[in-house]
């Protein structure tokens, strides 16, 4: 949010980026949350249901922590889908499709943002909208930024719950084909959330101080933020062969 605000936009590009970004973080959010529930569901756990959160309104997913986060520095969570593992009718099957679900949904919300894009080019292509059109410039960015932070915002948070952390989803995407005792499980289950801090906050400190020193040295203490050069080495790819199929369609 702050990098928005000093990146030397107009006003009206910083409202307009902070109020897409904030709007496609809120959906992608509650599309994750939804997808988890939705199948938890079909493995046999009516929890989510019952709790009123097999619902596609981001509203019943947001955090209030996590949404005041969100607000704050542009980074946020939403509150956890329950799930209740011992109703699953295949245990197994069931855990590990819940927990790539949120993943999947993620995805797939990238691939239509990325297609709406496709299509809000071709249509601005066509129609020739003019610069001097104030309020079509405005319509066009808003609907360019959404779809721009649909894409990057729906990826990355693919990415970052695919880390084999304790708690996020690719944990139990490990934990489905593991035993319960498993040491790795076990060293999760005890350290995972101090590992995820730690490597978050890190990587939050080295970033800056990269930005501070500057130069080569800055750039190789950026690879010392894990976690983000990890997000940005699958965003990056998966962003670079996006541009590839624009570029077939729209050439």
């Amino acid at each position: 949010m702050l990098g928005i605000i000093n990146s030397g936009m107009s006003i009206q590009d910083i409202f307009i980026s902070i109020v897409t970004m904030l709007a496609a973080m809120i959906i992608a959010f509650g599309f994750h949350e939804y997808a988890h529930g939705l199948v938890a569901y079909w493995n046999g756990d009516a929890t989510a249901k019952m709790q009123g959160r097999l619902t596609l309104n981001p509203i019943k997913h947001l955090d209030l922590i996590g949404t005041i986060s969100l607000l704050l520095v542009g980074f946020g969570w939403a509150k956890p889908v329950p799930v209740d593992s011992n109703n699953f009718t295949k245990q197994r099957r069931g855990i590990f499709t819940v927990s790539i679900a949120g993943a999947v949904a993620n995805l797939i919300l990238a691939i239509v943002n990325f297609i709406f894009m496709i299509i809000l080019a071709a249509i601005v292509g066509a129609a020739k909208i003019s610069t001097e059109s104030v309020v079509a410039v405005v319509v066009v960015k808003l609907f360019e930024y959404f779809f721009l932070y649909g894409i990057v915002i729906n990826l990355t948070l693919m990415a970052f719950n695919l880390l084999p952390i304790y708690p996020l989803d690719g944990f139990h995407v490990v934990e489905a084909f593991t035993r319960y005792d498993n040491k790795f499980c076990v060293f999760m289950r005890r350290y995972g959330h101090m590992l995820l801090l730690g490597l978050i906050v890190f990587g939050a400190v080295m970033n800056q101080v990269s930005y501070i020193v500057g130069g080569n040295i800055g750039t190789v203490l950026r690879y010392f933020d894990i976690i983000g050069s990890y997000i940005n080495l699958i965003t990056d790819s998966v962003m670079s062969l996006f541009d590839l199929i624009a570029n077939a369609i729209l050439h």
